[in-house]
């Protein structure tokens, strides 16, 4: 009889124990799949530069966390592309400009009137050097009247949609949305400044991105060990002098301010990055396959070529582009 209890007990400690393991897996499955869930998302809207292109938009990216959505510059076309990778405007938490070039905040008004026809009802909040809040708030001024007729006579729900909250980009000054946070560090881009390229971050996740710069250390020590580092890429061999278009003094000029391949792979392999995704393509129609062979002769890592409408998540290793899904 003793025996026989003994063995009833053992077998439900078993059950129970079997109950607790099969508790615990399908618990961390859920974890696993809400990770997945809020996990940060890249999104290349516009690879192009002021050249264009009816591949590479204007300059603009979106990152996603699980409660926010950061839209980092507002280049040509940055409105259709957002509507094209299931995005709007109306959406948006916040819009940094990381410097005052036209290709970076040309469609900042368009973008606004855009979001205000999906139903934005809050203000946009925009952050940027002051130059470049100058520069919108000229803008802003400049079309008073056009919106003064849409709000009269449209006769939207709400008008806030059209109401503009600026804030000075500063390096350190780090900017909180969500789950998200963008902290800005200063590059160098002159003759324009500031410049700021970005460390986003969510909980354990980095990516840093280089905004437009020539190589500085910053850049380095900021993406060192990252998840990704995205740069903007100028394709020096395939910039060549051209009659009435450029130079070997503009070649020389433009070059001199921005990433070239060998650069790239140099800093890349420098911060111990995880992958390198290339974006801001000078000129938008380089070769794709060159770029690469080129850049991995400096780094071994994975090295992705951004394409517009292409989505990264850093933390999972995964990408996603058409009808193209993969894990790096």
């Amino acid at each position: 009889m003793i025996h026989a209890r003994m063995a009833a007990r053992s077998e439900a400690e078993d059950d129970l124990g079997n109950v607790r393991r099969r508790a615990h897996r399908d618990a961390r499955r859920c974890v696993d799949h809400l990770t997945q869930a809020m996990a940060m998302k890249f999104t290349f809207l516009g690879t192009g530069c002021p050249v264009a292109s009816p591949m590479r938009a204007g300059p603009a990216h979106l990152v996603t966390g699980s409660r926010a959505r950061l839209l980092i510059d507002c280049g040509a076309g940055v409105s259709q592309r957002l509507v094209a990778a299931g995005e709007r405007g109306a959406d948006i938490d916040a819009l940094i400009v990381t410097h005052y070039h036209s290709d970076h905040v040309v469609d900042f008004y368009q973008l606004l009137v855009s979001s205000w026809h999906q139903g934005r009802a809050r203000p946009f909040v925009v952050h940027a050097p002051a130059n470049v809040i100058s520069h919108m708030r000229h803008i802003l001024e400049a079309y008073a009247d056009e919106r003064e007729l849409r709000i009269a006579h449209e006769r939207r729900p709400s008008s806030l949609g059209l109401e503009v909250e600026f804030h000075e980009l500063a390096e350190g000054r780090a900017i909180r949305l969500g789950d998200l946070e963008a902290e800005p560090f200063s590059v160098d881009h002159r003759p324009v400044k500031p410049a700021f390229g970005l460390v986003l971050r969510q909980g354990k996740t980095r990516v840093v991105f280089s905004g437009d710069t020539r190589p500085v250390p910053a850049l380095v020590e900021a993406a060192r060990g990252a998840e990704l580092l995205v740069c903007e890429v100028f394709v020096d061999r395939e910039m060549m002098p051209t009659q009435g278009v450029r130079s070997a003094e503009t070649i020389a000029a433009v070059r001199s301010y921005h990433l070239t391949p060998r650069q790239i792979a140099k800093i890349a392999r420098d911060a111990g990055v995880m992958a390198l995704a290339l974006t801001h393509f000078v000129p938008p129609n380089a070769d794709r396959s060159a770029l690469v062979a080129e850049i991995r002769k400096g780094f071994r890592g994975p090295v992705i070529v951004g394409e517009d409408l292409m989505s990264i998540d850093p933390a999972l290793r995964t990408l996603s582009f058409a009808n193209l899904h993969l894990a790096y």
